[in-house]
């Protein structure tokens, strides 16, 4: 059996960002600035891939279910969500300090 992974479908996040707050690994970010082509006017979430260890605690928490699982293969030697492309600029999100999300 293989590890697991989350993946988001960016179209179909709002942007509620309710996923964040029940990830315990700070996985799920917000982008910093929103996409000038998405149609959402709140920017996205997006999974940070060397934090995600595929516990999917995440999943249940989407209301419009744009977070998915991805099955990751036994063999594999990286991420399958690793993009070729730069890496994007996140928010920063207060989760452990005086008025933050808290814990998962």
């Amino acid at each position: 059996m293989g590890q697991s992974m989350v993946a988001i479908t960016e179209e179909s996040c709002t942007g509620c960002d309710l996923c964040i707050s029940h990830c315990p690994f700070e996985a799920l970010l917000p982008l910093a600035e929103n996409p000038k082509q998405r149609k959402h006017a709140k920017r996205p979430v997006i999974v940070v891939e060397n934090n995600c260890v595929g516990c999917l605690s995440c999943i249940g928490s989407c209301p419009t279910d744009a977070l998915y699982e991805i099955i990751i293969p036994q063999n594999a030697i990286q991420s399958i969500l690793i993009n070729p492309t730069e890496p994007q600029q996140t928010e920063p999100v207060n989760r452990w300090k005086k008025g933050g999300l808290g814990v998962a």
